[in-house]
């Protein structure tokens, strides 16, 4: 039975899907652009997210560590090549989570199971922000890719009326001017 959890991974996995979508609907040159005080370009952030996730995956069920092979510069093949890997891991590692209390030995140093549940969800929501930052800054409409959305269109909540009127249609992954 889905519970809290399961919903709050399932928003992940549809706020990088759709975010995916949008990027591999623009020129592949998007993924160049950065902006100040942002992780770097999208592609090197999104590439860091999606690689942060499959490594937290991992650090959380105490898996060994696989090398994965950076490629020299992001691309949307390799964005949907690590996209589908991480939404496979993530999608049951909620009915796999160690207790919340454990402590896991990191790099870094010990950390409860509880904090790097946490991390992989707050790092992923961070670096999307860094990512709708560099779109804004280059003057391109992004997503409405926040929890209200997540429920609007995965859930079928209620329409936001500060969006205006509801179009006939709900698209999954609006754009801004699609409101």
């Amino acid at each position: 039975m889905p519970n809290y959890l399961h919903h709050l991974v399932h928003y992940n996995t549809w706020a990088n899907r759709g975010l995916l979508g949008f990027l591999g609907a623009q020129p592949e040159s998007i993924l160049a652009l950065t902006a100040a005080g942002v992780y770097g370009t999208i592609g090197e952030t999104f590439e860091h997210l999606l690689s942060s996730e499959i490594s937290y995956h991992r650090k959380l069920l105490s898996l060994p560590k696989t090398e994965y092979l950076q490629p020299e510069t992001a691309s949307m093949n390799s964005l949907i090549e690590l996209s589908a890997i991480a939404a496979a891991k993530l999608g049951g590692l909620v009915d796999s989570l160690p207790n919340p209390e454990r402590m896991l030995h990191l790099d870094d140093g010990d950390r409860s199971a509880a904090t790097v549940f946490t991390q992989l969800v707050m790092h992923s929501i961070e670096h999307r922000a860094h990512i709708g930052t560099i779109l804004g800054a280059n003057n391109i409409r992004g997503l409405e890719l926040d929890a209200w959305a997540h429920g609007i269109f995965a859930h079928n909540d209620d329409w936001y009326t500060e969006w205006g009127p509801e179009p006939g249609v709900r698209a999954e992954f609006p754009t801004l001017d699609q409101r």
